[in-house]
C-alpha cells in the first residue's frame, strides 16, 4: 500500500530527526512519538513523524513567559508548599500545570524550580527549617526533574557531547540533573556522572565520549576543594588541553577562584554554562 511504503524504521526516523537511534527509541517508549511494531520491528508513519516534529516546534516557539505573571508566583508558592509537606504528586501537578499553561521546560526549571530551591537553601542556612526538610525537597525535585527531562526534546543535529559531575565528597545531585536537562534542550548529548564522582571516573568517561566539547564540574561545598584540585589536575594530565574544564556551583566565588582550583573557565549557574558552550560553538563556526 502507498501508506505502508512511507513507513520508517526507528533508524530512518532518527536520521530524519537528526538524532541517534536511542533518542528516537526513548521518544517511542515515553509515548511522545507514535510507533507500531510490525514483525518485531518498530515502524513510524510519515504523518506521525511530521506531527511529532510540529508538536516539538510548537512547544519550542511558545513564549517562555506565562500569560499572567501573577500565576508564576502562585506556582512558586504552591511548589514550595508541596515540597515542604513532602507531597511528590502535588509538586508534579504544579509543574505539569505550568507547562500546560504554556511554560517551557526551561522556564519551569529557571523561573519556578530554581527560586523555590533557593528559598529552601536560605531558610535552612537561617535556621528556619531543619536539614531534613531541605533534603526532602531536594530529593523530590531530583526525581521530578528526571521526569521533566523526558520532555527535553531537541530536533536537529546534536552539537556534541558534554560531561558533567561532582567531585568526591559532593552530595548534591539536583543541580546536575537540572543542568543536564537544560543542556539536552539546547541540543547537547549529556553524560551526567552525578555527585561524589572520583577523578578516575571522570577520566574514564571523558576518554570514551565522542565529540566531547567540554567537562563541567559542580562544587557546592568548600570541603570539596581538595578533591576538586585533584580531579582537575588528573583530568588535565589524562585528556590534554583540547577539552575545556568548567567549574561552577555555589562554592565557587568567581573566575579567579575557579582558576586557582585548576579550571579553565567559570560558569555562573546553569545559564552561564549554557552561554559558555554557545560561545564555543560560535568560535568554531
Amino acid at each position: 500500500m502507498e501508506v505502508a511504503s512511507q513507513d520508517l524504521t526507528l533508524h530512518e526516523a532518527a536520521e530524519a530527526l537528526g538524532v541517534v537511534y536511542m533518542t528516537v527509541y526513548r521518544y517511542v517508549k515515553n509515548g511522545q512519538l507514535v510507533a507500531t511494531k510490525v514483525g518485531g520491528v518498530w515502524r513510524v508513519t510519515r504523518q506521525d513523524l511530521d506531527e511529532f516534529v510540529s508538536s516539538v516546534a510548537e512547544r519550542k516557539n511558545r513564549r517562555h513567559e506565562l500569560p499572567d505573571a501573577r500565576r508564576t508566583g502562585n506556582y512558586v508558592v504552591e511548589l514550595e508548599r508541596c515540597l515542604f509537606n513532602g507531597d511528590t504528586g502535588g509538586a508534579w501537578s504544579v509543574l505539569h500545570r505550568s507547562i500546560e499553561a504554556g511554560a517551557s521546560v526551561e522556564y519551569v526549571l529557571m523561573e519556578i524550580v530554581t527560586p523555590v530551591m533557593s528559598m529552601f537553601g536560605t531558610k535552612w542556612a537561617n535556621g528556619e527549617i531543619d536539614i531534613a526538610v531541605e533534603h526532602q525537597a531536594s530529593a523530590i525535585m531530583t526525581k521530578l526533574v528526571g521526569r521533566l527531562s523526558e520532555r527535553a526534546v531537541c530536533i536537529g543535529r546534536h552539537r556534541g557531547s558534554v560531561l558533567i559531575g561532582g567531585p568526591s565528597g559532593e552530595r548534591h545531585a539536583l543541580v546536575l540533573s537540572m543542568l543536564s536537562c537544560l543542556l539536552s534542550l539546547q541540543g547537547w548529548d549529556v553524560l551526567d556522572l552525578g555527585p561524589d564522582t572520583p577523578a578516575s571516573a571522570f577520566v574514564h568517561a571523558a576518554q570514551r565520549m565522542d565529540r566531547l566539547v567540554a567537562i563541567g564540574v559542580s562544587v557546592t561545598s568548600s570541603q570539596s576543594f581538595p578533591k576538586v584540585v585533584e580531579t582537575l589536575s588528573i583530568l588535565r594530565e589524562e585528556i590534554g588541553q583540547g577539552v575545556p574544564v568548567i567549574l561552577g556551583g555555589g562554592a565557587i566565588q568567581d573566575a579567579e577562584h575557579a582558576g586557582k582550583l585548576g579550571a579553565d573557565y567559570f560558569a555562573m549557574g546553569s545559564r552561564g554554562f549554557v552561554d559558555f558552550l554557545d560561545g564555543l560553538t560560535k568560535k568554531s563556526a
